[in-house]
């Protein structure tokens, strides 16, 4: 079986070694939600500039030391659009702030 594979050019293993494959998952679609502050174009995860000005905006109040709730009332109060057009929560801004620490 193995000879099988080999020979029709099949690869028995991944490549890549651990730390490239969770770089590689980083930047293709694997299903979910696309992360706030980027968008999936051609399964490439790229970084949507709009958005990044205000995911920076949340690092910053999280920097000062504010908590996800507090910074989710600033965005609402500012008008500060989220992606689905309803008030910010504190899940959202706390995933941000995680995937952030992320990359």
């Amino acid at each position: 079986m193995r000879e099988t594979l080999i020979k029709n050019g099949m690869s028995l293993r991944n490549p890549l070694n651990g730390n490239a494959r969770h770089i590689d998952r980083l930047h293709t679609k694997r299903g979910g939600s696309t992360p706030y502050g980027y968008a999936y174009l051609d399964g490439q995860l790229l970084v949507d500039p709009k958005e990044q000005v205000i995911v920076r905006k949340i690092l910053k109040l999280h920097q000062s030391g504010m908590s996800g709730n507090a910074i989710a009332i600033e965005l609402n109060n500012h008008k500060i659009p989220s992606r689905s057009g309803k008030a910010w929560s504190p899940c959202v801004v706390r995933r941000i702030i995680k995937f952030s620490k992320q990359k």
